[in-house]
This record gives structure tokens, C-alpha cells and sequence, in this order.
């Protein structure tokens, strides 16, 4: 029972130090993309998205959850970035445990 136990500390930690090290650079990365552009496009923000998804968790550090916030404050601000979009990054976001981020609120049209 004890060799069970270690087989499978054992493979836990094999797969997930280099995960985390593998997500910390996709984040990285991502918002490294984003900081460079003046505006992110709709087109910016669907592909930050897309790379998202491979993100299964964001790293429990707050030097990674401060990426992400900032990274969510680029798309969140905007104005070329569809709600639809803005809200599914959200979605995501929350969904990787990511806090201190504010729903995108739809813009209302004044007639």
C-alpha cells in the first residue's frame, strides 16, 4: 500500500512541476503579445482565448494572477473588442480561479 502511495506522489509530481512551468510560459508570453499593441483587436483577443485553453490552471502565485488581471484589463478596456468576446475571456478567467476582475458590462446605445 505504501509503494501505491509513493507511484503516485511520484507521477503527481513528474507531471505537475513541469505544467506549471509550461503554463507560467504561455501566460508569460500572452501578455507579453498583448502589452505590445496600443489597441487589442477582436481578432487579438480571440486568439489570447484560444492559447487560454491550454492554460488548465494558472499557477498560484500572485505574480501570475497579476498577468492575467492586467491581461483581462487590456481586452476588458477595449473598444474593439466585442462584449461576447470580453465575456467569455471572463468566463475563462474565472473559471482558472483568476479574482479581481470586473464582468464587461454592454454597451448601451443612446438614441
Amino acid at each position: 500500500m505504501e509503494s501505491i502511495f509513493g507511484v503516485v506522489i511520484g507521477l503527481f509530481l513528474i507531471l505537475f512541476i513541469p505544467l506549471q512551468i509550461i503554463f507560467a510560459i504561455i501566460i508569460k508570453i500572452e501578455v507579453f503579445k498583448l502589452r505590445k499593441k496600443d489597441r487589442i483587436t477582436e481578432k487579438e483577443a480571440s486568439g489570447f482565448l484560444k492559447r487560454m485553453r491550454y492554460v488548465l490552471w494558472v499557477p498560484y502565485t500572485t505574480k501570475y494572477f497579476s498577468r492575467m488581471r492586467e491581461a483581462y484589463r487590456y481586452i476588458y478596456e477595449s473598444p474593439l473588442v466585442s462584449f461576447e468576446t470580453k465575456r467569455k475571456v471572463h468566463k475563462s478567467l474565472k473559471w482558472r480561479l483568476v479574482k479581481g476582475i470586473p464582468a464587461p458590462k454592454e454597451y448601451q446605445k443612446i438614441s
